[in-house]
């Protein structure tokens, strides 16, 4: 008996966390750059056996046009952007009918603020990749060999994975590489450009958490009552 009722539990498990595999992510924040201003910064550096690259952008006013959470009745409404992100790998390039194509690996942190409210704030780790006047920087953190970290006074639903879009756009001069002085290293060369993005993430089912997380409280207890029976 105690054996079947314990397949019971296990089924009932199952059948609560079945969607759960194919949960989708919500987008959490999106946010596009007020006027076409080149307010990203990409500062290539070099010497004879190094090279590498910080992409800043400080305190860009941006126009969130969507968010989860307290402030989700609020859009658009207006806040502030700071990214600063620096190569930790040699960039690797190939040319396709003329354009060359850029893809170098990236870390560094962002914050979306309005006044002293962390509207959302975190840190990452991935490639820009892009060519021409483009350039994206993608990050998941079900990804291996990539992270993001999340934090927000405002919006509650933070679950993993967590992933970020960032869209580099009329980058000038256009994408390009650099070297350093023997060659061995090669980085994003020096740009300017503007800046949207959305940020997303897959929020946990708290309330089967909640009752999934009673079953075992709910097995001892039937367990030791049906021994008490016997």
């Amino acid at each position: 008996m105690i054996k079947k009722f314990l397949l019971g539990l296990g089924l009932i498990g199952l059948t609560l966390l079945g969607p759960a595999t194919s949960a989708r992510a919500t987008q959490i924040l999106a946010f596009g750059q007020i006027g076409n201003d080149q307010t990203v910064t990409g500062t290539a550096s070099t010497t004879a056996t190094t090279a590498s690259t910080s992409i800043c952008a400080t305190n860009v006013p941006i126009t969130v046009t969507a968010i989860d959470g307290s402030l989700s009745g609020s859009t658009p409404f207006t806040a502030s952007l700071t990214l600063n992100a620096t190569s930790t790998s040699s960039a690797t390039s190939f040319v396709l009918s003329g354009v060359t194509f850029v893809s170098q690996e990236y870390a560094g942190t962002f914050s979306v603020t309005n006044g002293s409210t962390n509207i959302l704030s975190g840190t990452f780790q991935d490639a820009v990749f892009g060519a021409g006047t483009g350039l994206t920087l993608t990050v998941s953190n079900a990804a291996p060999g990539e992270f993001a970290t999340f934090t927000s006074d405002v919006i509650s639903q933070l679950g993993n994975p967590h992933a970020i879009s960032l869209s580099f756009v009329n980058v000038v001069p256009t994408v390009s590489v650099v070297s350093s002085g023997d060659g061995s290293v090669s980085t994003l060369g020096s740009f300017t450009s503007a800046i949207a993005g959305n940020f997303s993430a897959t929020p946990e089912p708290a309330a089967i958490a909640t009752v999934l997380s009673g079953l075992p409280v709910l097995a001892f207890g039937l367990y030791r009552h049906r021994r008490k029976q016997s």
